[in-house]
C-alpha cells in the first residue's frame, strides 16, 4: 500500500499539556503505511483579522498548502470552558477561508482530545467537528478519541500509558487506513 500522509496538529501550545501527551502516544503507535508529520508552528500564525485575510500571511499559506497535500488531518484539541480554545479556532478559520486551494474541502479529519476532566474534551470535539463540517471537511466521527482523567495515565516519556487509550488510538489509525484505502483511485498495474 502507498504511504498515507497524516498531518497532525495539536491545539495546545503548552509543551507539557495532556493533549501533547496524547499526540505523542498516537505518533508512537502510527505504523507504515502511515507517515505522520506534526505541525507545531503556532507562533507564526497570527489571529485571524478580516482586514488582512488576503494575501495570506506566508505561514498561513504554507499551512494551507501542507493541509491540502495531506491525505488526512489529525487534530488534537484541548477544551476550554467546554469549547474549542482560540488557537484551534483560529487555525480552522484560516484553513476554511474560501480561497483556492480550499484545503478542508473533502479532507478526512480525525479528532482526539485529552483532559483531566471525565469527559476528556468531548464538548470541544463536538464543536470542532461542527466547524470542520461547515468548512467542507469529512470528520471521521465514528471513532473519536476522548481521554478523560488523562493526567492519571501520563508516563515518564510524556505519553499516555493506558492500554485502553492505546486500543482507541489503534482503532482510530485503522479507521484512517480504511477511509483512505477506500477513497484512493485504483491504479491498474
Amino acid at each position: 500500500m502507498e504511504m498515507i500522509d497524516v498531518l497532525a496538529i495539536c491545539g495546545s501550545t503548552r509543551e507539557g499539556s495532556l493533549n501533547r501527551s496524547l499526540l505523542r502516544t498516537a505518533l508512537r503507535l502510527a505504523e507504515a503505511p502511515l507517515r505522520v508529520e506534526m505541525w507545531d508552528d503556532h507562533a507564526s500564525v497570527p489571529r485571524l483579522d478580516a482586514t488582512r485575510e488576503r494575501p495570506f500571511p506566508s505561514a498561513v499559506a504554507a499551512l494551507r498548502d501542507r493541509v491540502a497535500a495531506a491525505d488526512v488531518l489529525l487534530l488534537v484539541t484541548p477544551e476550554l470552558n467546554r469549547s474549542v480554545p482560540g488557537e484551534m479556532k483560529d487555525l480552522v478559520d484560516w484553513l476554511s477561508i474560501l480561497a483556492p486551494p480550499r484545503p478542508l474541502t473533502g479532507k478526512p479529519v480525525a479528532l482526539m482530545s485529552a483532559s483531566p476532566h471525565r469527559f476528556g474534551g468531548a464538548f470541544a470535539q463536538l464543536q470542532l467537528g461542527d466547524l470542520l463540517r461547515r468548512a467542507g471537511a469529512e470528520v471521521l466521527s465514528d471513532l473519536e478519541v476522548a481521554v478523560g482523567s488523562a493526567h492519571l495515565y501520563r508516563d515518564s516519556d510524556g505519553g499516555l500509558t493506558s492500554e485502553e487509550i492505546r486500543r482507541d488510538i489503534a482503532r482510530l489509525w485503522e479507521r484512517v487506513l480504511t477511509r483512505v484505502a477506500t477513497s484512493r483511485p485504483v491504479v491498474p498495474a
